[in-house]
């Protein structure tokens, strides 16, 4: 039966996701928790856009995933500092109340987020570094990504 080979991962990825969603709160304006899923490819029909727009799946991503989500000046994402190995395919996918832009400083990526349009960021980590990933104009860190 095909069926459940193909829903068994999605349901997998489904509970990664809820199980890494929590709270944290430093005392400051900007909370945190983290959604940080690996990808595996599958043979889902959407892939990747090289056209330009982001897609906002993992479908067909064989990568590290890192998520945030902005609500006002709260920013939900897993952890604070996201560790990838040099040469790690990563996605970041962010979506926010309002329209602004994400900033990955350091590979100098950006993209535009609105609501009910997340921003996708795909890149290979080959830089060593730490390096912010921030709402540009709000000067607002969502997190750092840390490639070893």
């Amino acid at each position: 039966m095909v069926w459940p080979r193909r829903v068994a991962p999605g349901l997998l990825l489904c509970c990664l996701l809820l199980t890494g969603c929590g709270g944290g709160d430093d005392g400051g304006e900007q909370a945190a928790s983290t959604t940080v899923t690996t990808a595996a490819p599958t043979s889902a029909t959407e892939a990747p856009s090289t056209s330009g727009e982001p897609t906002t799946t993992t479908a067909g991503f064989a990568g590290i995933v890192i998520e945030a989500t902005v609500t006002g000046s709260r920013v939900e994402t897993a952890e604070r500092r996201v560790r990838v190995d040099r040469g790690e395919k990563v996605r970041i996918r962010v979506e926010a109340d309002r329209n602004e832009e994400v900033h990955l400083h350091g590979y100098d990526l950006s993209r535009d987020v609105a609501p009910g349009r997340p921003a996708v960021l795909d890149f290979t980590a080959d830089a060593p570094g730490i390096f912010e990933v921030e709402l540009e104009r709000a000067h607002l860190r969502l997190f750092e990504i840390q490639v070893q």
